[in-house]
């Protein structure tokens, strides 16, 4: 916040008004004058709601008893969003549109500011960290990063960091912040260089997603145990690779009873019938409507899912579905260069009636079975 000499305008009128009703006095009366310390706690809140967070912060500095109070009042601004790279980072509340930034070109005092600046917003609005995006330039203070947060992003798409000199991030450079920073649903390996690693936490996290995912591995998809997975640049995998790991799944070979969605992408189209081979699979219904299981919205920090509806659901255009040995529906959806696997686990489907009071799954049907 800035603030200018006394005789100019203020950047923050919220702030002088305050302190203007705060040392007002009454030259009609002898009575005190109402401050907003002793106003009652309904007006109060009222004219605090107008106050941005910047504003918030400022006031709670100045005294011990607003500090209180706007704690009392247990604001609504869901978590924060942290982004720190070379150079310098930003810290925002996303449901109350606020974002601080700052730029600082030695590495240690950057951190340093960061770690001081969010423990100072947590003292006034203790809130979660939803997502934190942590720069793989930064990969000599991956150490520094012990916090807890949803959803753990690392790097970025390849055009954020165009021109820029990139270092190389080793697996054993990842361990170290994958081991530090605890993230309780969701992992992005970005890059923009692949990032590669088998730390055992990017198997059992609920939601991964990994971009340059040339070193990935049919052995690697067999240690999934995650529920949302999407790979990218997937080219190293081949159509017959990709029909065993569905034959694998629908026999049970697989062992991921998490599994809800995983989605391949890469940069060549794919080939459906050598994808399909041997699946007996059906052309699905038109327009199925999958319903995402424990649906959290903040999985829209990443591009875990395809375009997901506020309540969880997906529409799946078009499918080819077969039927795993244990009866559960698995839909194939083909779209441009990515294909995604849906799960239709019959176990957690919640049941609706319609207007002749027939039971009906809101995932759809099972496949039929070819003839």
């Amino acid at each position: 916040m800035v603030y200018k000499e006394s005789g100019e305008e203020s950047e923050s009128p919220h702030i002088l008004s305050f302190y203007s009703l705060r040392n007002m006095s009454s030259s009609s009366s002898s009575r005190p004058a109402p401050t907003l310390d002793t106003l009652p706690f309904l007006p109060a809140s009222l004219i605090i709601n107008y106050l941005d967070i910047d504003s918030l912060y400022c006031l709670a500095d100045t005294a011990r008893v607003f500090k209180e109070f706007i704690e009392d009042l247990k604001i609504r601004t869901d978590g924060y969003n942290i982004s720190i790279r070379k150079g310098g980072y930003e810290m925002s509340l996303p449901a109350v549109n606020y974002t601080h930034y700052y730029s600082e070109r030695d590495t240690d005092y950057l951190i340093d500011s960061m770690l001081q600046d969010y423990k100072d917003f947590m003292s006034l609005l203790p809130r979660n960290i939803d997502f934190l995006r942590v720069d793989p330039n930064l990969n000599g203070h991956f150490h520094r990063f012990d916090q807890e947060c949803t959803v753990l992003s690392i790097g970025g798409h390849p055009i954020e960091y165009y021109g820029q000199k990139m270092e190389d991030c080793s697996s054993k450079d990842l361990d170290v912040l994958l081991n530090s920073v605890n993230f309780r649903r969701g992992l992005a390996l970005n890059g923009p260089k692949p990032l590669i690693t088998e730390n055992q936490k990017i198997f059992d996290i609920d939601w991964l997603q990994i971009r340059n995912g040339t070193w990935i591995t049919s052995e690697f998809l067999k240690k999934l145990k995650n529920k949302i997975v999407f790979l990218m640049d997937t080219d190293a995998l081949t159509e017959e690779q990709f029909n065993q790991y569905l034959k694998d799944l629908k026999s049970g070979s697989i062992d991921n009873q998490n599994l809800q969605v995983i989605g391949f992408s890469r940069g060549t189209l794919w080939n459906k019938a050598a994808i399909l081979n041997g699946l007996d699979a059906t052309r699905g219904a038109v327009d199925q409507i999958y319903k995402v299981a424990d649906f959290d919205k903040r999985i829209r920090a990443e591009l875990f899912l395809p375009k997901v509806s506020s309540d969880g659901e997906i529409k799946i255009e078009e499918s080819f579905d077969f039927t795993r040995d244990d009866g559960v529906k698995v839909s194939v959806e083909f779209s441009g260069k990515t294909v995604r696997i849906y799960i239709w686990n019959q176990n957690q489907e919640k049941k609706v009636t319609n207007k002749r009071g027939h039971p009906e799954d809101t995932n759809g049907p099972a496949a039929k079975k070819s003839c």
